[in-house]
C-alpha cells in the first residue's frame, strides 16, 4: 500500500491571486518525479525537469549552473557516489509567489530501498523555485540544505537566552 504524503501548507505572496488546484497538482507532481527520477537514477528524467538556466546547489553548497552541468554532475554521482542513497520527498509547503512562480519546501527522509526510515541520517529540506514556462513547470532554482537537528536546537537556546536576557532588561 503506498503511504499517505502529509498535506502542504499552501500559501501565496501578497497581491497573488489564490492558486488553481491544477497548479498545485502539478507542483506535487514534479516534486514526486524528482523522488521517482532519484529512486530510479534517472538522469535524464531528472535534468527534464529542470529549465535550461537552473541553477542547483547541493546540500554541501556546490553551485552548479545550467541543466548542462547538473546533467554531467548528476550523472557522475546519482548512480556512483549516490547508488545507495533512497530518500522520500515530501512537500511541505508551496508558495505562490507571482502567477508564473513558486516556491516549494520539502522534507527529504532518507531510508532504505523498502523506504524504511535510515537511522542516523540526516534529512534534506531542499527549496525549489518553480517557474511556469509553455504551461510546464520546470526547476529554475535548487538549494538543498541538511537539517541538522543538534545545531539547530543549540541555535534555538541561543536565541532564546539571548530574547530572555533582552525581556529582563525591559522589565
Amino acid at each position: 500500500m503506498p503511504r499517505m504524503r502529509p498535506i502542504p501548507a499552501i500559501g501565496q505572496a501578497r497581491g497573488v491571486s489564490s492558486p488553481d488546484a491544477r497548479d498545485v497538482s502539478a507542483v506535487l507532481a514534479l516534486v514526486a518525479r524528482v523522488e521517482e527520477t532519484q529512486w530510479l537514477r534517472d538522469v535524464d528524467g531528472f535534468v527534464s525537469l529542470l529549465a535550461p538556466q537552473a541553477v542547483w546547489t547541493t546540500a554541501f553548497g556546490r553551485q552548479i549552473g545550467g541543466a548542462p552541468a547538473i546533467h554531467a554532475f548528476t550523472a557522475a554521482v546519482l548512480p556512483n557516489l549516490f547508488r545507495d542513497f533512497q530518500a522520500l520527498y515530501d512537500v511541505e509547503r508551496i508558495t505562490f509567489l507571482h502567477a508564473d512562480v513558486v516556491a516549494v519546501n520539502v522534507r527529504q527522509i532518507p531510508v532504505d530501498a523498502e523506504g524504511n526510515r535510515r537511522p542516523g541520517e540526516d534529512e534534506g529540506r531542499p527549496l525549489y523555485i518553480l517557474r511556469r514556462h509553455d504551461g510546464a513547470w520546470r526547476i529554475v532554482v535548487a538549494q538543498n540544505t541538511t537539517h541538522q537537528n543538534e545545531k539547530i536546537a543549540a541555535q534555538q537556546r541561543a536565541v532564546d537566552e539571548a530574547t530572555s536576557g533582552e525581556t529582563h532588561a525591559h522589565e
